[in-house]
């Protein structure tokens, strides 16, 4: 796979470089201005399979020139010899800016937001491999009207993109070869009146070894704040630096695709299902939603957020989220840990979901919503090992979203509005999902059972034989 970099911070470039060389990536070039990348391009016809663009690429001085960059992309798109070629958008500016708007609607659908899907090596080199989809990407699409920009967006552009043969065009126009401009051209006809504001210009592209010099378009207020370059490739780890659950203990991380799904409620009831069989549990709150201050409330008639860091219910104990809590300590006395991580995006868990025994992720199957399980399959280690719970729904809604996953199990929990009394159907679910932690556990016991009695009896028969003698 060949790919160009293209960011005016060549350092960074290097070190993506670094790291892609070793995935069967070739990096053609590092091109570090957009003058650079079309030459670059018009010297690579049907070589080029990929370009990580970086928003950073047309900025001069203090001048971002997003529009500019815009437009050169949008050149780039259009011309046939280039169409097939994927680009991979590395933004410095978040969702609702209106270049990342434009950039959906040239087609383009891989973006890396600063907090949005984790960037990293697989991340990167799978977005050219297998594009990210359009419902994922469709959020792009709205622009904060706030942020200056020329035109409105939610009005239809007219673009008309011209390739000229640079010699013709040098004989017409009168202009040194070196001296060949892309050009921003209004056409403005009696019926019709346009401003500069509703036509994109008319862009040329070169033939190699031209001398371009693009015009500078100032940005209006809040494009030229300052915008670190230092992209972290893998995330930092969890703040609870916690060492793997010991030997015995079984931790079952709960997370959903997006807020509101009902993730606490599925931990919850995994956690009574698991309490009602006679196992000793804990549930933690490993979020910040302070859910469990609510319930602590409810539960004890209070009208008050009570202080306390954990409480007991129903033989759980429920352990509320704290900045100081100590999760080493959870781990050595329970024989379940049931985490209620929520939406995992954002999430200072991610790393003790990724070293949970069994990944539990709710989701919702409604066709419309699929982009959320892409994403979330984006964000986490290990997908292949998650198993995927769905509330309120049928064994024929998740049949068809299982179908559509291939790799992983789906489940549907009945509906109910209290968590804490598990429908039978939602129990055989989690009989299935644990059945093979219960079965340990059911030996464990056993077996210390029968180690007990083994030494009563051994005693028994010492004391008989000591009275005899």
């Amino acid at each position: 796979m060949n790919l160009i970099i293209a960011t005016s911070n060549t350092n960074f470039a290097k070190q993506i470089k670094g790291k892609i060389k070793d995935e069967d990536c070739n990096v053609l070039e590092i091109v570090s201005c957009v003058e650079d990348l079309l030459t670059c391009i018009s010297e690579n016809p049907g070589k080029i399979d990929g370009i990580l663009l970086k928003t950073d690429l047309a900025k001069k001085h203090d001048d971002y020139r997003l529009e500019v960059l815009s437009d050169v992309v949008l050149s780039i798109r259009q011309t046939p010899e280039f169409e097939k070629v994927i680009f991979t958008v590395l933004s410095d500016y978040p969702e609702g800016h209106p270049l990342l708007a434009e950039f959906l609607g040239m087609g383009i659908y891989n973006f890396f937001t600063r907090n949005g899907i984790e960037f990293t090596v697989n991340n990167l080199i799978d977005s050219f491999k297998k594009p990210m989809s359009f419902s994922m990407a469709l959020k792009f699409g709205t622009v904060n009207k706030e942020i200056p920009w020329r035109r409105d967006l939610s009005k239809t552009q007219t673009l008309e993109v011209k390739f000229t043969n640079a010699k013709a065009e040098i004989e017409n126009s009168g202009k040194l070869k070196d001296e060949i401009d892309i050009e921003d051209k209004i056409e403005v006809s009696p019926e019709t009146k346009k401003t500069s504001m509703d036509i994109l210009p008319k862009t040329k592209i070169p033939i190699p070894n031209l001398n371009i010099s693009l015009p500078k378009l100032k940005e209006k207020g809040g494009m030229n704040e300052s915008i670190s370059d230092e992209w972290i490739f893998e995330k930092n780890e969890n703040s609870f630096k916690i060492k793997m659950p010991v030997v015995g203990t079984v931790v079952i991380g709960v997370a959903s695709v997006e807020k509101h799904l009902g993730a606490t409620n599925t931990a919850i009831s995994i956690a009574e299902f698991l309490s009602k069989a006679g196992n000793s549990v804990a549930l933690v709150e490993a979020n910040k939603n302070m859910d469990f201050d609510r319930i602590h409330s409810l539960i004890e008639g209070e009208k008050i957020i009570l202080s306390e860091k954990e409480f007991n219910y129903k033989g759980i104990t429920h352990i509320k989220y704290r900045d100081d809590m100590d999760l080493g300590m959870v781990y050595t006395k329970y024989q379940f840990i049931v985490l209620d991580i929520g939406d995992i995006r954002n999430s200072s868990f991610k790393s003790e979901f990724a070293r949970s025994h069994i990944k539990c992720v709710v989701a919702s199957a409604d066709e419309w919503k699929y982009h959320w399980i892409e994403e979330f399959l984006l964000n986490v280690e290990s997908p292949e090992e998650l198993i995927f719970l769905v509330p309120s729904s049928d064994f024929k809604t998740t049949n068809d979203l299982e179908s559509r996953l291939k790799k992983h199990t789906v489940y549907p929990l009945e509906k109910h509005s209290n968590p804490y009394e598990v429908p039978k159907e939602s129990e055989e679910v989690f009989e299935q999902i644990l059945r093979l932690y219960l079965k340990n556990h059911g030996f464990r016991i056993k077996g210390k059972h029968l180690l007990l009695t083994a030494v009563l009896g051994a005693l028994i028969s010492a004391i008989c034989f000591i009275f005899f003698i």
